[in-house]
């Protein structure tokens, strides 16, 4: 079990909050800060494994493993994953990016009026400013793999490329802890799924997420390409995940994730 220390404990601003973080060992530890964030991480990159991600594009995904960790003498759950910055890389957030180049996002959106066109200025300026030239398919790909999951928390400060001496790389895709309503906050375990998942809006254009996902495959092509998972597919792989948490919560857990990830199945099929 990993301890945590207060000397070594990074805050992280999200839109959902702060997320306790620590590097230690060449690996980076998140807690869990509303609800079950780490299970959500590790469930979607497992069933990442099952897309073609790493077969037929240049893009790749984080692995994360679950965790229990001891802070200031209580056990919490969470996640870890390898740290996948080479010497002297940085990640850049699209927010920062633009925002160096004169352009703050909150500005250049304001006054254009379609959401295909937002994220067609924000896909291919990105392009531009980086020389990445598949910018765009990466973006798409992101806002299919969100809305299978449902990660409502794909703010501009969370989707990043990766900077070295003015030179950059795509990230590999990561920060799904937001999804399969793991902010237990926000949605309460007693609540059917199906009722939240009604109301849930995809970011970054506070949208529907198929809306969004049609706006980004008729731009620039479906991307994902990922089996179909049965319930009892979902529920094996999520089995050592789920062991993680209470007793009392799993049942719970398990029954959600199952329903939001056969619900979106269904919608983008």
């Amino acid at each position: 079990m990993t301890s945590f220390f207060s000397d070594n404990k990074i805050a992280e601003t999200s839109s959902k909050g702060n997320q306790e973080k620590c590097f230690a060992k060449g690996r980076w530890y998140k807690l869990d800060q509303f609800g079950y964030e780490g299970l959500s991480e590790v469930l979607v990159s497992s069933l990442l494994e099952f897309s073609t991600i790493e077969h037929d594009s240049p893009f790749s995904f984080v692995r994360y493993k679950s965790e229990k960790m001891n802070v200031h003498g209580i056990e919490r759950a969470g996640c870890s994953s390898k740290n996948f910055l080479k010497k002297d890389q940085a990640i850049c957030t699209l927010s920062h990016l633009f925002r160096n180049a004169g352009m703050p996002l909150s500005e250049a959106l304001k006054n254009i009026p379609s959401d295909r066109q937002r994220l067609r200025f924000v896909a291919e300026k990105t392009a531009e400013l980086t020389g990445l030239s598949m910018f765009p398919q990466y973006l798409t790909l992101l806002f299919e793999i969100d809305a299978l999951f449902l990660n409502d928390d794909r703010h501009f400060n969370n989707i990043a490329v990766m900077e070295k001496n003015g030179q950059f790389d795509y990230c590999p895709i990561f920060d799904n802890g937001a999804a399969l309503l793991s902010n237990t906050m926000d949605n309460p375990l007693d609540i059917d799924p199906r009722a939240l998942i009604k109301n849930i809006k995809a970011r970054p254009f506070v949208t529907t997420f198929n809306r969004q996902v049609i706006a980004a495959t008729s731009l620039y092509g479906k991307q994902l390409n990922i089996k179909k998972f049965s319930e009892k597919e979902i529920r094996e792989i999520l089995s050592i995940p789920l062991s993680f948490y209470a007793s009392r919560d799993r049942s719970y857990i398990a029954d959600r994730v199952v329903k939001t990830i056969l619900t979106r199945q269904r919608a983008k099929s």
